[in-house]
C-alpha cells in the first residue's frame, strides 16, 4: 500500500471510530458507553481507538469538537445583509432544519454536553464557542433587518437565542424522525420569531 493510500485508510478508520463513538455516546450516554464497544462497532482494536483519540474523555471531547467546525460552517451559510430579509431568513431556516434533521446523534450529544457542562468542561467550551458564533451571526442578521425596516422591533439577542434554542429543541423533541411535512411546518413557525414585515 502506498503512503498516500495508507494515510487515506488511517483517516477513514479514524472517521469511522468517531462516527461510531458519536452514535453510541448519543444513544447510551457517556457512562454506559465503553471504548471496547466503540472499537467493536468500528471494527478496530481497543488499542487503535486509544491511539487515535486517547482516553474515553478525550474521545468524547473529539466527538463534539471535530464535527463542530463543519456543522458551524453549514449553519452560517446565510447573508447578514441581504436585499430581502424575509427570503434570506426563510432560506436560512430551511437550511438549518435540513441540517438538524440529519444530525440527530450529534445534536443529542451536544445537548448532553450543555446540560452537564460542569462534568464535561472541555467539550462544553467547544460547544459554547460554536453556539455563540451562530447566535451572534443571527443577532447581526436581525439587527440589520430592523435597520432596513424589514423586521419588526424586538430584542435581537433574545430572538437569536430563542431561535437557536428552538432548533435544538425540535431535534430533541422527537424520538422518531419527523416527516418532511412536519419539518416544513416548523419553517413557518420559526419565521414568526423574526417578525418579517
Amino acid at each position: 500500500m502506498s503512503g498516500e493510500n495508507q494515510s487515506r485508510s488511517i483517516e477513514q478508520k479514524k472517521e469511522n471510530v468517531l462516527q461510531c463513538a458519536i452514535k453510541l455516546f448519543a444513544e447510551k450516554g457517556y457512562d454506559a458507553t465503553t471504548i471496547g464497544e466503540i472499537a467493536k462497532a468500528a471494527n478496530v482494536s481497543f488499542g487503535l481507538v486509544s491511539t487515535y483519540y486517547g482516553n474515553k474523555e478525550q474521545l468524547f471531547t473529539a466527538c463534539i469538537s471535530i464535527p463542530a467546525e463543519t456543522y458551524l460552517a453549514e449553519m452560517l451559510m446565510f447573508e447578514t445583509e441581504p436585499l430581502s430579509f424575509k427570503e434570506e431568513i426563510t432560506q436560512m431556516i430551511k437550511n438549518h432544519i435540513h441540517i438538524i434533521s440529519n444530525r440527530k446523534d450529534y445534536l443529542q450529544l451536544f445537548v448532553q454536553v450543555n446540560s452537564q457542562y460542569e462534568r464535561f468542561p472541555k467539550a462544553f467550551e467547544v460547544a459554547n464557542i460554536y453556539t455563540q458564533k451562530l447566535t451572534r451571526n443571527i443577532e447581526e442578521l436581525i439587527k440589520n433587518g430592523k435597520l432596513k425596516d424589514q423586521l419588526i422591533t424586538g430584542n435581537a439577542e433574545k430572538i437569536a437565542i430563542a431561535y437557536v434554542s428552538l432548533l435544538f429543541g425540535l431535534r430533541l423533541s422527537y424520538s422518531d424522525d419527523p416527516t418532511t411535512e412536519d419539518w416544513n411546518q416548523f419553517v413557518d413557525i420559526a419565521l414568526r420569531l423574526f417578525g418579517p414585515k
